[in-house]
């Protein structure tokens, strides 16, 4: 004859718990790096000389009205910035107002550099 015990039925209680966290994971949809579309790296030469790369990000940020961050500095005035768009048009939009900010950039320029391969 076989007498359940406390300790038994804790243990079955937790091997549901697992089971049912593991299937709740695999059916939440996850978000990764490669979902995300990819980042439009462009130049832009500052009016005044910075070298405070998360200030020149979130100005840049705030200004285009999407996500920017700092890539790097070819010199005190030209820097490399990623765009972080939801599509094509959306980072035209954003490059446009750049542009049209001609107080903070003197130029801004997509970024026509080859990518190494991934």
């Amino acid at each position: 004859m076989v007498f359940p015990t406390m300790t038994s039925a804790v243990a079955s209680a937790a091997a549901v718990c697992v089971a049912v966290a593991a299937l709740v994971a695999c059916a939440a949809p996850s978000a990764t790096a490669a979902d995300a579309p990819p980042a439009l790296r462009i130049m832009v030469k500052l009016v005044r000389a910075s070298e405070d790369g998360a200030a020149i990000a979130a100005e840049a940020s705030r200004l285009a009205g999407v996500s920017v961050s700092y890539a790097a500095a070819t010199s005190a005035t030209w820097h490399a910035l990623s765009l972080h768009c939801a599509g094509t048009s959306r980072c035209e939009e954003a490059i446009a107002r750049l542009r049209a900010a001609g107080s903070i950039y003197q130029a801004v320029e997509i970024d026509g550099r080859k990518k190494p391969a991934s």
